[in-house]
C-alpha cells in the first residue's frame, strides 16, 4: 500500500505506558516512508530522465522542422526563379520569332519588288520585239508590194494560176 502525505500527517503512534511512542511502531513506520520515498524517488528520477531524453527529442524535431521549413523556402524560390526563368525564354523565343518573321517578310517583300521589276523589263523588251518585228514585217511588205521585176513575175503566174 502506498503511502501518501495525508498518512503521514495523520498517522498517530501509540503511546507507551510512561508516555512515550512505541519504537518498534516508529521504527516500522519508518521503513515503510523510507521504502515509498526510494520508489518514489527513483520513478521521480526516471520521470525526469525521460522528460529530459523527450525534450531532447522535441528538440531535434524542431531544428528538423526549421531545416525543413527552410527547405521548402528554397524550393518554393527555386521553382519561382524557374517559372520567371521559363517565362522569360519563352518571350526571348516568341520575339525572336517575330524578327524571323520580319526579316523574313522584308525579304520577300525585296524579291517581290525585284520579280515585280523583272516582269515590268520582260513586257518593255515585248513591246520594243512587237515594234521591231512588225517594222521589220512592214518593211518586208513594202518590199513585197514594190514593183520589183522579180517578185512581180513571180506573183502574176501565180496570181493567173488562181
Amino acid at each position: 500500500m502506498r503511502i501518501t502525505p495525508m498518512d503521514i500527517y495523520q498517522r498517530e503512534f501509540s503511546r507507551k505506558n510512561i508516555g512515550g511512542l512505541d519504537e518498534n511502531e516508529v521504527y516500522s513506520f519508518l521503513k515503510k516512508v523510507g521504502r515509498e520515498y526510494e520508489t518514489l524517488y527513483a520513478e521521480n528520477k526516471s520521470l525526469k530522465d525521460q522528460a529530459q531524453r523527450l525534450t531532447g527529442q522535441m528538440e531535434d524535431y524542431l531544428e528538423l522542422e526549421k531545416t525543413l521549413k527552410q527547405t521548402l523556402i528554397s524550393a518554393q524560390k527555386a521553382s519561382g526563379d524557374l517559372k520567371d526563368n521559363a517565362v522569360k525564354e519563352a518571350e526571348l523565343i516568341v520575339k525572336e520569332a517575330e524578327l524571323q518573321s520580319e526579316r523574313i517578310l522584308d525579304e520577300t517583300r525585296s524579291e517581290s519588288e525585284l520579280i515585280g521589276k523583272d516582269i515590268r523589263e520582260l513586257r518593255r523588251q515585248k513591246r520594243m520585239l512587237k515594234v521591231e518585228l512588225r517594222t521589220v514585217l512592214e518593211s518586208y511588205l513594202s518590199m513585197v508590194n514594190e514593183d520589183s521585176p522579180v517578185f512581180s513575175r513571180t506573183v502574176e503566174p501565180v496570181a493567173k494560176a488562181a
